[in-house]
């Protein structure tokens, strides 16, 4: 069989250029080419299957805006697929009084970066989500 495109690589990148390459242009004749006897054996298959926020990265910079725009993507397919996921958030806790500017400082950033459902909550909150927690 002849290809007019092969990619090479079967993780989570490899097979995201495959399918938009058949998505644009479908009479295309593509092959994906593995070593492994099965996909995403590698990094793909071992992620943590976390949906990052984008709020450590620097405002304005392109993987602050990668990082947003993909996770709204990334809930917004998996919605129309019917696919399930828990959006249960992330809890950044300052545990010593010096780390509150810190604290301050990234939820500011998490601000200019766009990042949905941010908030700054107090101990209260903290314990109600997270009783472990101090």
């Amino acid at each position: 069989s002849t290809f007019d495109v092969a990619v090479v690589g079967a993780g989570i990148v490899g097979l995201a250029a495959a399918r938009q390459l058949v998505l644009r242009h479908p009479a295309l004749r593509l092959a994906v080419l593995e070593k492994e006897k099965e996909l995403a054996h590698h990094q793909s298959g071992h992620n943590s299957g976390v949906i990052h926020s984008g709020i450590y990265y620097t405002p304005g910079s392109l993987k602050a805006k990668l990082c947003v725009q993909g996770a709204a993507l990334c809930y917004e397919y998996c919605d129309r697929k019917g696919i399930p996921y828990k959006q249960c958030g992330k809890l950044i806790v300052a545990v010593e009084q010096d780390e509150i500017p810190r604290l301050k400082a990234l939820y500011e950033r998490g601000l200019q970066n766009n990042v949905q459902g941010l908030k700054l909550i107090g101990a209260k909150e903290m314990q109600a989500k997270e009783p472990f927690c101090r």
